[in-house]
């Protein structure tokens, strides 16, 4: 890594600045109430801040003519927003937060996006700081996922709104955190084979990805006997999340889960079992107890087993469109159609209620250039299943590969389970899991920066642009933007190994001697770092300059025709 990126953290300043610019870019050009279901989480802020108390869903909250009506109409100035309440069921945390910013700005729509806005660094913040403590030794992965959550368009633009999903977010990423920093404190002492009793100079002191903790042996047991606490502290903030968002519960079953797993593996017996089980309590408890009254409350409003009011939410929204009944109207194929092509687009980038499209040019690359990534992180699979030498993912890294692996799943099965019931086909709905997300994206780019797997994805871009364009040309139906956006990845994939003419020795032996000098020279090396960084910042940098156009060149004009 150090290849392209020696000072990691001198770059967070400047991914932080661009974000803010992006995110303040959105929030201030959106116009009002043109992000999904605004208008409805701001009644919520506005109940409690006029009103003292937390709001009741009821019937008539959400009346499905009227709000197309609204949307369709891009809210006219005249019309009320005030009938939309269909998000009182929601937990209440993050609207009790929004209520101090509506009292201090007298109900400012903006000043309300603006809080999100600082979530949202918090977000990346604290993103970054998770990633550089699970990989010290890999920039590439710390910065790239910290870039890409922090350009991801559509990310962005819900950053910049009126919503509860940045804060659940933030606190999943927080609940992440510190499972991790216990998964690091457990498997640090047992897989070195350690006890409570073992001296700071027995802590493997040249394990950059556990590095040492501790220099006494006091210290050490201190270090060891903090387990408790880290799960106690993560159960608070499982019941925090359990307060803001439905989808958080997810996360109690995946911590549990992890952490049952890793003490049953380590001691691979029914004795471990039940002594994860046990320790699973210290986080499973205080969750359980933030969570019971907000449960009560809903069962009492809404039902004796509608704990969540969902039961109760989906009489409200009758008239939203159903899974099923679109299935019976336009047939399966349709359909997934629909689902995998929304749900790609409007992951990246989809705005307004769902109906502002960037340029489809943009979702080819864009499709590309996931290709590009999954080809990459094929190629990181494949080094580690082969082990070491072949990779540089060392033990604790593995297993939060495999966390976040089975979180990405999660969040995977909550989308289909959720759009089993409504057509919601939103891309947004897989960003309480950017964290893992995110992960994967900077270990994919980071694979294919390597000149071996590099070269290859290359020559497999060049062939595929090669019979594209033969192909089209035959049928008669040529594609030039597809194939010179393929064309563009892979040549300087294809250029790779000469970038890294001068790193470490590297050298390409199969150049002629006067040529191989020539590449050796002090400013042809210098010259090839550059290229090399430029080519690995270019999609990151493609994306900020994305999140500056889109209100201007999409949203605006789309919505009013105008800039």
């Amino acid at each position: 890594d150090h290849a392209y990126v020696r000072r990691p953290r001198l770059w967070l300043a400047p991914i932080c600045v661009l974000y803010l610019v992006a995110a303040l870019n959105f929030a201030i050009k959106t116009p009002p109430w043109q992000a999904p279901d605004e208008p409805a989480h701001y009644n919520y802020i506005a109940h409690i801040a006029t009103e003292g108390s937390l709001p009741v869903l009821r019937m008539g909250d959400y009346d499905e003519e009227y709000r197309g009506f609204l949307v369709s109409q891009h809210f006219p100035p005249g019309e009320s927003i005030d009938s939309l309440r269909y998000e009182s069921y929601q937990p209440p945390l993050y609207y009790l937060l929004g209520a101090l910013v509506y009292w201090f700005s007298a109900g400012s729509l903006l000043a309300v996006r603006l809080l999100n806005v600082g979530l949202g660094l918090c977000v990346i913040l604290l993103l970054y700081f998770t990633l550089e403590m699970v990989f010290p030794d890999k920039p590439m992965i710390v910065l790239g996922a910290t870039a890409f959550t922090a350009f991801l368009p559509m990310h962005v633009a819900v950053t910049a709104s009126v919503t509860n999903d940045v804060l659940a977010e933030l606190l999943v990423i927080a609940q992440l955190t510190v499972l991790l920093i216990w998964l690091r404190i457990r498997l640090h002492y047992r897989t070195n084979g350690l006890k409570p009793e073992a001296t700071g100079d027995e802590i493997a002191p040249n394990d950059r990805s556990v590095p040492v903790i501790n220099n006494t042996a006091e210290e050490t047991e201190g270090t060891w006997r903090s387990q408790p606490a880290l799960l106690l502290l993560l159960g608070l903030l499982l019941g925090l999340g359990l307060l803001t968002k439905i989808y958080a519960y997810a996360m109690v079953p995946l911590c549990w889960l992890t952490i049952v797993a890793v003490v049953w593996l380590q001691e691979r017996r029914w004795h471990g079992l039940v002594r994860g089980i046990s320790e699973s309590l210290y986080v499973v408890t205080p969750a359980l107890l933030l969570g019971l009254p907000w449960w009560l409350r809903s069962t009492h409003l809404y039902g004796p087993w509608d704990f969540l009011g969902l039961q109760w939410h989906d009489q409200v929204v009758a008239g939203q469109p159903t899974t099923s009944e679109w299935i019976a109207q336009y047939g399966v194929v349709p359909y997934s159609e629909r689902a995998f092509s929304l749900t790609f687009q409007s992951f990246w980038g989809v705005f307004g209620w769902l109906g502002v499209f960037m340029d489809q040019r943009i979702y080819t690359a864009l499709l590309i250039g996931s290709g590009v990534l999954f080809l990459g992180l094929l190629w990181s699979l494949i080094r580690l299943i082969s082990g070491k030498p072949d990779t540089d993912i060392d033990d604790y890294q593995r297993w939060v590969l495999i966390v976040f692996a089975v979180m990405v799943a999660v969040v995977t099965a909550s989308y289909i389970w959720y759009n089993t019931k409504f057509v919601q086909h939103q891309g947004r709905y897989f960003f309480w899991g950017l964290l893992p997300i995110s992960t994967f994206v900077a270990l994919g780019w980071r694979e294919v920066m390597r000149p071996l797997q590099g070269i290859i994805t290359g020559i497999l871009a060049a062939i595929l642009a090669v019979a594209l364009a033969v192909t089209g040309y035959v049928g008669g139906s040529l594609n030039k933007w597809t194939i010179l956006t393929i064309a563009l990845f892979a040549i300087p994939l294809l250029l790779q190994p000469l970038f890294f003419v001068g790193v470490d020795d590297y050298s390409l032996a199969w150049l002629p001697r006067p040529i191989q000098r020539l590449l050796a020279i002090r400013f042809i090396t210098g010259v090839s770092h550059l290229l090399r960084l430029a080519f690995w910042l270019a999609p990151f940098a493609l994306l900020v300059l994305l999140n500056l156009l889109i209100p201007s060149f999409y949203l605006l004009p789309q919505l009013y025709g105008y800039r």
